[in-house]
């Protein structure tokens, strides 16, 4: 029966609602009796975990008086939280908001249940939607979807993108991006309070760590609130997405700094108030013309189109400006920097544009090898193209016989992801267009410039007569670029790409690059791993209370003949010593590296992700193993460069957010990068 078909209908048997009344009651006193019959506690049955499954609903106070239809808000709580409220604060600050906005705006609120029963102690204590175990099947993404219909088919909501929010709090607030960037044409609007940073996501033993500054292009088409609490804990974490989305002009985002000395929730109203604006927002409910997008799941749906991957393994599916007539599509390792996932296989059935059995001309640009090749494919009675590709990297294009509706585009500048640039020389990026279009591109003309000051560039607006269908054109010697830096860390910049074709139709490319810092110094002392033993020195935070000591670890890694020398074929990892890291007390300490080269010979071959000491949000240490090609020539001098990390929990109880003094130590974090010769077999 269709929604406007339901009759209204009371939510709970009475039987029922003295019981959840009762439970009201003990877990929170101080609400009173007339506030309690605005949110019910309920359980529906879910087919993804074989179980019943828990929620909190908040009705507006009209519900039960009217026939109207509302927009749904799904709240995500955080660690150790449940639907029936959150571990901090009790519950007793957040609720009676929660009543209060649902009370007084049209809007249903639905607080999910992320209880994982083996990470849960007590009803209140644990680690909530299966994000920190490897192996666990758990899916709550799909259980989402199970809610949602659920939700959708037993209220009176408004059941589509536009009307449809997600918010949360730290872990809820990882979920509230997380969920919203897998299922971005279910989801018009995400809102998070002190997001955690990256967790792990996917099938059981396939998962990968979904780090959420790697994947801001997922809402490329949603509107999207982060919210800062002065005083939070991680708060560094947030800064660097904050600067990630700022940069990303193609999500609808804004960012909230709030005066408040904890990890909690803050500003309510106001963020609830963006997701009411939202709702009333049709643009949402617009089908994009090209969007991107990134998963770690074998068998996906987004925006109309299909994806099943065989053999997947750990890592990513990328896919970047996908249209009518074109797209991109690579498999990674893991992000943003990981090598091709190699020995997959993806099938990709598009969304119906194409009419009912026509012929098209497919043309694939392979990553891999650099070849371009072109056949035929013809659609299915519902106008759907079948496209099977391996996961090496592929351009794709949809041939639009005798039209030319696109500018030429620009090929991948780095293969591993953004490329590295150094200071005081001149650079020339990697800058090749090819023509996607069934005909020849005529006068094409291409400018490059930046809007950032510390970066020269030297060229003038170059002129392609033609190039023909599949044709590339490299650019890379008409453009040279000198930068600046400071020291430290890389610095980020970013250049525009002006491409004008047939006198008047423009389009622009922009290219991110990390500049080296300068000066750039080589490490305190460096070792090679190459299958070796060695005892290393490094440094253990003490905890929230700040403070921390040296100890000795003894680690084995590489493979290779042990000599700490990297040959032709050996795996390696690099470690280095920084002579004062950003603790006080973290003085001549080791890290490994994350290693990065412009060299051939050169190639990443794991993330070594582990655990930062002491720290219990989950984010990771991302370091490399490389491997050093077997046909390297021995005696060959190889730039590295290479990146560690330090950081502490800064303590300062004298210090004040507001009123209130310090709650809890702040966990800062601080990028050491330097740079290094390697002499192959020397």
């Amino acid at each position: 029966m269709s929604k406007e078909g339901r009759s209204v209908r009371s939510v709970l048997p009475v039987s029922f609602f003295v019981q959840i009344v009762l439970v009201a009651l003990l877990l929170f006193p101080s609400i009173v009796h007339s506030e309690i019959r605005d949110f019910y506690d309920q359980a529906h049955y879910s087919k993804t975990f074989d179980e019943m499954r828990n929620y909190r609903i908040f009705l507006p106070r009209d519900y039960n008086t009217g026939g109207k239809y509302y927009p749904v808000i799904y709240w995500f709580h955080g660690f150790s939280g449940r639907h029936t409220g959150e571990q901090y604060e009790n519950g007793q600050v957040f609720l009676p908001e929660m009543l209060e906005f649902a009370q007084n705006n049209d809007v249903i609120i639905v607080k999910w249940d992320g209880f994982v029963e083996e990470d849960y102690s007590r009803f209140y204590g644990g680690a909530p939607y299966a994000v920190r175990d490897m192996e666990s099947t758990m899916d709550f993404g799909s259980y989402f979807l199970e809610l949602v219909a659920h939700t959708d088919s037993t209220f009176r909501t408004l059941d589509d993108r536009q009307h449809r929010a997600v918010s949360g709090l730290s872990m809820g607030g990882f979920m509230s991006l997380y969920i919203s960037g897998r299922y971005p044409d279910m989801i018009g609007s995400a809102s998070a309070f002190n997001p955690a940073h990256e967790f792990l996501v996917g099938p059981p033993n396939k998962k990968a760590l979904y780090k959420h500054v790697n994947h801001v292009r997922n809402h490329e088409h949603s509107a999207i609130r982060l919210v800062k609490a002065s005083g939070d804990y991680i708060g560094q974490y947030h800064d660097e997405l904050h600067e990630v989305y700022a940069r990303t002009h193609e999500v609808d985002y804004e960012f909230s700094l709030d005066e408040y000395h904890r990890h909690w929730i803050t500003s309510i109203g106001e963020t609830w108030g963006f997701h009411m604006k939202e709702f009333d927002n049709v643009g949402l409910m617009a089908h994009p013309k090209s969007w991107s997008y990134d998963t770690v799941w074998d068998e996906f749906s987004v925006w109309g189109y299909d994806f099943k991957v065989e053999n997947k393994k750990a890592g990513f599916v990328c896919l970047r400006d996908v249209g009518r007539d074109y797209f991109r599509i690579t498999a990674r390792q893991y992000c943003p920097d990981g090598p091709p996932a190699l020995d997959q296989t993806i099938h990709i059935t598009t969304a119906p544009y194409y009419g009912n059995k026509k012929t098209y001309r497919i043309m694939d640009y392979s990553h891999a090898d650099g070849s371009v090749v072109f056949f035929e494919i013809k659609s299915t009675a519902d106008g759907r193209l079948n496209i099977t590709l391996n996961g090496l990297g592929h351009d794709i294009s949809v041939m639009n016989p005798g039209k030319h509706v696109r500018a030429p585009v620009l090929l991948p500048v780095c293969k591993s992801g953004t490329p590295i640039v150094e200071t005081e020389i001149e650079e020339h990026l990697s800058l090749r267009l090819i023509n996607t279009c069934d005909v020849t591109a005529r006068n094409t003309q291409v400018t490059l410039s930046s809007n950032y000051p510390t970066v020269e560039i030297e060229g003038e607006t170059v002129v392609i007569e033609s190039m023909a269908p599949g044709e590339i054109v490299d650019l890379s010697d008409k453009f040279g670029m000198k930068f600046v830096s400071s020291d430290g860390d890389f610095s980020h910049v970013r250049l525009d790409m002006h491409i004008v074709f047939d006198g008047w139709h423009g389009s622009d490319e922009t290219i991110d690059v990390k500049v080296l810092p300068s000066p750039l110094i080589a490490p305190d002392s460096i070792v090679i791993l190459d299958g070796r033993t060695h005892s290393f020195t490094k440094f253990r935070q003490a905890g929230n209370q700040g403070g921390g000591a040296m100890y000795e670890r003894e680690v084995t890694e590489g493979t290779g003949n042990g000599n700490g020398i990297a040959e032709p074929g050996e795996e390696i990892t690099v470690w280095v010593r920084t002579v004062q890291g950003l603790d006080a007390l973290d003085k001549n300490s080791w890290h490994r590296t994350k290693v990065y080269s412009k060299s051939p010979y050169v190639t990443e071959t794991q993330d070594m992700n582990e655990n930062k000491e002491r720290s219990f949000t989950g984010v990771k240490d991302h370091t490399s193993a490389v491997k050093i090609s077997d046909d390297c020539p021995n005696g060959s001098k190889i730039k590295l460069f290479l990146r560690n990390e330090s950081y502490t929990f800064y303590w300062a109880p004298d210090k004040r957010y507001g009123k209130e003094l310090l709650y809890q130590a702040m966990h800062f974090f601080r990028y050491h990068v330097t740079g290094h010769t390697l002499s192959v077999g020397e």
